[in-house]
């Protein structure tokens, strides 16, 4: 059992909010060692800072942390337990845990052949993408990020995204504007080659396995999150470099709309609901907004930018040119209209604001708090989580409680890779294989079910790319 996770879950705060530093197991166990500074000797010799002692002083440091550490759990095990966080540790976190710690150790196959190729792509496409931008805002584009970008917007296309100041909300605007901003384009397609790039020379060249890290508890929400290398965050056309075990072969199993249905569930919203179950919502907003279904990808990303936060006019002022002010009006109302057929949607904003604003916190169905730093009147970042937690929060509990079962089903060594509300699997390759498939597929859909018995989910399977 990793006592960090189990301090994640009972300190509910993000690292930008001071959450690193309290849920840090240096810093707790140092109060729970008999002789002062113990554990910052030991962090020190775990961490190749200082000399190592002679053998008996080591033995003495280590009997010391070793007691400390049990103590510090047991304090933990019964904070668990008060607050309400026991259950989803010992029969969540902790099993998933083990799935990951075994894969982790196992590590996962990777194409030499196929890393070599994607380089070769990648270089071509980061090269047209540096170029683009560099002529875009007359300077050097090296080093610049969604953080750094912004004194350069008012040279380009872009130039009305410079009021978003905060990095992430910056990438997320540039990813609504990339249609209609050949700026915001170019750029996304820069950083997002770099991030691919650093992948794929990670595992290029080494050894045939990768061994990355999986943190089970990797956001405030739950989710999971991978790094050294960070195979989560390659696009899809980079994929390829992942491969099977001798004798098997791979299967990307993903929720279908997975926080719109657990949104429907929350939300209680009977049209929601209803329209979830009856056919793809992003592809509806698509028709509706764009009038072509092929608009998918990008009525995704403003149903989720609208459902955590963002008004109907902030979605169409991203989606449409600056100068095309009718065209974002009539966005802005079909918008708008769309989510205004939903009136539990709203209400349910209002009424996850107020429980954050009345008690400091707000949960997912099973645990998983995450707590205000300050009072008083909710921040924009606050309301925006307010409704992201419950769904994201909720929408991880689900996934790990199917990857429990799967690996339950057909064994740790099946399960490889998380990607966000998908999981990428091997199977043997043989007559068996679609069963195994279809296996799988109902136990990621009895997970859902399990949580929200009224929507109905839905499972694709395909290729990983």
């Amino acid at each position: 059992m990793d006592v960090a996770d189990a301090l994640r879950l009972l300190v509910g705060q993000p690292r930008d909010e001071g959450g690193e530093r309290r849920w840090d197991v240096w810093n707790r166990l140092q109060g729970f060692c008999a002789v002062p500074d113990t554990a910052r000797t030991f962090r020190a010799l775990f961490k190749a800072q200082s000399p190592w002692p002679e053998l008996d002083d080591v033995l003495g440091i280590m009997r010391s942390i070793a007691d400390a550490l049990a103590r510090l759990w047991m304090a933990t095990a019964h904070d668990l337990h008060k607050l309400g966080e026991w259950h989803r540790f010992a029969s969540i976190e902790a099993p998933v845990q083990a799935i990951f710690a075994a894969r982790q150790y196992a590590g996962i196959a990777v194409d030499q052949g196929e890393a070599e190729r994607l380089l070769r792509n990648l270089t071509d496409e980061k090269y047209k993408a540096y170029v683009a931008v560099a002529e875009a805002i007359g300077a050097s584009p090296t080093g610049l990020n969604f953080w750094t970008i912004a004194p350069y917007l008012s040279r380009t296309d872009a130039a009305d995204l410079g009021g978003e100041t905060d990095g992430g909300n910056l990438r997320d605007a540039f990813r609504l504007a990339a249609g209609r901003s050949s700026f915001a384009n170019a750029f996304l397609r820069l950083v997002e080659a770099g991030q691919d790039e650093a992948i794929i020379r990670r595992t290029s060249g080494f050894e045939d396995r990768l061994h990355p890290t999986f943190s089970v508890l990797g956001t405030v929400s739950g989710r999971i999150l991978v790094s050294d290398p960070y195979l989560q965050q390659l696009r899809r056309r980079y994929r390829g470099v992942v491969a099977a075990d001798a004798g098997k072969r791979l299967i990307y199993l993903d929720y279908a709309q997975f926080e719109p249905g657990v949104l429907a569930f929350l939300s209680a919203d009977a049209e929601l609901l209803e329209a979830y179950n009856e056919g793809d919502l992003y592809t509806k907003l698509a028709e509706a907004v764009f009038g072509d279904p092929e608009a998918r990808p990008l009525a995704k990303r403003m149903f989720l930018a609208f459902s955590y936060g963002m008004s109907a006019a902030s979605v169409a002022r991203l989606i449409t040119a600056p100068n095309d002010v009718g065209l974002r009006t009539s966005r802005a109302a079909i918008v708008a209209g769309f989510f205004d057929a939903f009136p539990g949607l709203a209400a349910y904003k209002r009424r996850m604001e107020r429980v954050l604003e009345e008690q400091g916190f707000v949960s997912t169905l099973e645990g998983n708090l995450r707590r205000r730093t300050g009072t008083g009147e909710l921040s924009a970042k606050e309301r925006r989580w307010a409704v992201n937690q419950p769904i994201q929060g909720t929408a991880a509990l689900i996934f790990k409680e199917a990857l429990v079962s799967l690996a339950e089903t057909f064994g740790r060594d099946a399960i490889l890779l998380p990607v966000h509300d998908a999981v990428l699997m091997q199977f043997n390759e043989d007559e068996n294989f679609d069963t195994a498939v279809k296996t799988a597929k109902l136990a990621m859909c009895e997970a859902f079910k399990r949580r929200c018995p009224t929507v109905r989910s839905r499972v694709t399977a395909g290729v990983f790319a």
